[in-house]
C-alpha cells in the first residue's frame, strides 16, 4: 500500500456516510458486465452470502435479503459486487477509509473469500486516488491477472 499505514482521509478520501458508494457501485457493476459479457442473473451488487460458522465454508445461496432463522449457525457477508462466470465466483470489494481502522476485521474477510475459492478484487480507493490509476483500469487488470493465474 503506497501510504502505508496512514488512513485514506489523509489522502483527501472523503468520509463515507452510510452507502454514499451506491452510485460507484452501479457505475463498476455495469462496467463488469458490458466488458465482461456478463448475464444480469450471475452479477449482482451487495447480496447477501453465508458461511457456516463452524467450519467457515460457503452455503449455498446468494440472497437479496435474510431473514433470522437464517443467521444462526452462519457468518453473513455482504460484499459490493459479485458475479458468476466461466472461471468461477467472483467478489470486488470496493474499500474506503473504514477498512483503513478494521484492518483484523478487512483481513479475515479477505481470507474467508479467499479459502472458499472466491476469485477476490479489493480496490482501495486511497490508493487509486494517491496512484493516480483509472479505477476501470484497475479492476480490468486484476480480472486478467486472476484469469491469467487461474
Amino acid at each position: 500500500m503506497p501510504r502505508g499505514k496512514q488512513s485514506g482521509i489523509r489522502y483527501g478520501q472523503k468520509k463515507q456516510e452510510g452507502q454514499s458508494d451506491t452510485a460507484q457501485l452501479i457505475e463498476i457493476r455495469s462496467h463488469i458486465r458490458k466488458k465482461y459479457k456478463i448475464k444480469k442473473g450471475n452479477l449482482f451488487r451487495e447480496p447477501y452470502l453465508l458461511f457456516d460458522s463452524t467450519t467457515e465454508k460457503i452455503l449455498p445461496g446468494i440472497f437479496d435479503t435474510l431473514e433470522k432463522d437464517q443467521l444462526k449457525g452462519t457468518i453473513q457477508k455482504n460484499p459490493d459486487i459479485l458475479w458468476i462466470d466461466k472461471y468461477g465466483m467472483w467478489i470486488l470489494e470496493v474499500d474506503g477509509s473504514v477498512h483503513d481502522r478494521k484492518t483484523e476485521k478487512t483481513r479475515k474477510r479477505n481470507e474467508l473469500f479467499i479459502s472458499n475459492h472466491i476469485k477476490l478484487i479489493v480496490v482501495n480507493i486511497s490508493d487509486i486516488k494517491e496512484l493516480g490509476i483509472n479505477i476501470y483500469d484497475y479492476i480490468d487488470s486484476q480480472i486478467m491477472e486472476r484469469i491469467k493465474n487461474g
